[in-house]
């Protein structure tokens, strides 16, 4: 995918990443010219169509923040099951002002 980051990329970013907790989410970034998204969602979450449809959330969100000059590579990891898409971006908008301000 686009905006996927491959698995040395994910590496990088996982060993010098900085982390946030935001809602349900905890967020592990990096800065990056080039930003990218990795996921870390066990089966825990729930069946595939929930594992799924929570990523897809993440990447509408996630392509929301490129679109607003957004320079770092995110690797996301859910701390609860069933989230939400309204906790999802408040989530996002979060993370977006902590790494910005």
């Amino acid at each position: 995918m686009k905006y996927s980051l491959s698995s040395s990329e994910f590496k990088t970013v996982y060993k010098n990443a900085k982390s946030l907790i935001a809602r349900d989410l905890l967020f592990k970034y990096a800065q990056d010219d080039n930003p990218k998204l990795g996921f870390i969602v066990s089966t825990k979450y729930g069946n595939s169509v929930e594992r799924n449809l929570f990523k897809r959330r993440c990447r509408h969100a996630f392509y929301h923040l490129i679109k607003q000059n957004f320079t770092y590579s995110l690797i996301i990891k859910p701390n609860n099951t069933n989230i939400t898409w309204n906790t999802i971006n408040e989530a996002f908008d979060t993370l977006y002002n902590k790494v910005i301000n």
